[in-house]
Order: structure tokens, then C-alpha cells, then sequence
């Protein structure tokens, strides 16, 4: 006996299934989790980040604040050319006087010939500014001197210097022969300006000189280690011929 044949089987159409009684929503009414946001245009590049905004802020203060500072600056220089315009014009600095030197007398005439031997007589010059030597004797100007000798310059136009130039053994010596004046030597002219000189070889002091300027015949005196120098000639150019003098 079938269990099954008291049974009306309801239709298949007819049982109830989990979603008969159940709506469901269409599709488009789902909600969705951007429904209620508002997404903002693609085209928003233009919009900058918030963080960014501060920054444009910034800036645009940075430019404001520089057009003003150009502006206040260019209205101080006008105004100062302004208050100026009528203000006398200072006058140009004068610059210091400038020394002119006058170039140095060239030597007048043809020298003499000669002796030229020893050291010494080498190193005695043929010229010295416009004198030129046109004589050289030997001498005794002093005691047992090592050479002696005595030089005559001339300037052409009828001047005269006379060098007389003893090499003796000591300092000492050298002193003393320049205080003897030669044999028919000159003396300087009374009232004559005497002035003490240093007499150099380079930038070392090697003796003193005493040179007598201002009136017709002058007189320069010096040593040079153990070498004596007695110049004689006119009072306004006795310095001037030491002063070029190598020795």
C-alpha cells in the first residue's frame, strides 16, 4: 500500500517559495553608496586642493606687497630729483698740482781721452749732466795716497768743475784729504749756504757730504769709504753736479 496515495500533492506552481510574497526593487532604485555624494566635475582641474589654497594666498600677498614697495621706491627718487633740480651744482674736485721734472742736461762736447787703468780711474765718469771731463792729472793731495788725481769738467759755454779724488788705506784718511784743499784750489764764496748730505751707494749710507751753495764759487766735499771727493765750481750748480756724482 502506497503511503502516498491518500495524498494530494499540490501542484509544483502552487508552493510557496521564498521571494512570492517579496517586492523586489528594481535595479535602479538600489541605493548605492554615492547616491547621496556629489562627485565633482572632471573638469575640476582648475579648482585647486584645499592645502594648496593657503599657499596661492601666500603669494599673491608676496606680489602685492613687492608692486608696493617698487611703487614707494620710485616715488622717493622722483621726489628727491625733484627737490634737487634747483640746487646749485657742486663743483668739480680739483685734483692734486702735479711736479713736472724738467728731462736732465745732456753732456756738451766730446770727453777727453784718458788714463783708465785702475778700478778707480774706470769708475770715474766722463760725464756728469752738461759737464764733460776734458782733463785728468795725477796729484799729491795727500800723504803716501794710493792713486790721486784731479779731474776738470767743462760745460761748453765756459764753465768750469774741478774734482780732485784721493784713495788713501783708512776711513780716516779719506777724512782728512777731504779737508785739504788742493794746490791752486778755490775756496767757496764768503757767505756761502753750507748744508750736510748723506752721501749713499744704493739705499746704504756709506759717508756725509758738506756742500757750499749761494755764492759765485761753490764747494762739495765727501768721502766714500776710504776715497775722498773735493769738487769745486759755480755756487749755483756745485749741488746739483754732486747730487749726479755716481761716486
Amino acid at each position: 500500500m502506497d503511503t502516498h496515495d491518500d495524498a494530494e500533492v499540490a501542484p509544483h506552481d502552487d508552493l510557496p517559495g521564498p521571494h512570492d510574497d517579496a517586492e523586489v526593487a528594481p535595479h535602479d532604485d538600489l541605493p548605492g553608496p554615492h547616491d547621496d555624494a556629489e562627485v565633482a566635475p572632471h573638469d575640476g582641474a582648475d579648482a585647486a586642493p584645499t592645502h594648496a589654497r593657503p599657499r596661492q594666498g601666500r603669494r599673491r600677498t608676496l606680489w602685492i606687497g613687492l608692486a608696493v614697495a617698487v611703487v614707494l621706491v620710485a616715488a622717493v627718487v622722483v621726489a628727491v630729483v625733484l627737490t634737487q633740480r634747483g640746487e646749485p651744482v657742486a663743483a668739480p674736485t680739483t685734483p692734486p698740482p702735479v711736479t713736472i721734472t724738467n728731462p736732465l742736461p745732456t753732456p756738451v762736447g766730446t770727453p777727453a781721452e784718458r788714463e783708465k787703468e785702475t778700478p778707480l780711474q774706470q769708475a770715474l765718469p766722463d760725464a756728469v749732466l752738461q759737464w764733460t771731463v776734458a782733463s785728468q792729472e795725477r796729484t799729491t793731495l795727500a800723504a803716501d795716497p794710493l792713486e790721486s788725481y784731479r779731474l776738470t769738467y767743462t760745460d761748453g759755454v765756459g764753465g768750469t768743475v774741478t774734482v780732485d779724488v784721493v784713495q788713501t788705506r783708512t776711513v780716516e784718511d779719506a777724512v782728512a784729504a777731504s779737508t785739504q784743499p788742493a794746490e791752486g784750489a778755490e775756496a767757496p764764496s764768503a757767505g756761502s749756504t753750507v748744508v750736510e748730505l748723506p752721501v749713499r751707494a744704493g739705499t746704504v749710507e756709506v759717508g756725509t757730504a758738506s756742500v757750499a751753495t749761494g755764492g759765485e764759487v761753490g764747494l762739495a766735499t765727501w768721502t766714500n769709504g776710504t776715497t775722498a771727493f773735493r769738487a769745486t765750481g759755480p755756487g749755483d750748480a756745485i749741488e746739483n753736479f754732486f747730487l749726479a756724482f755716481p761716486l
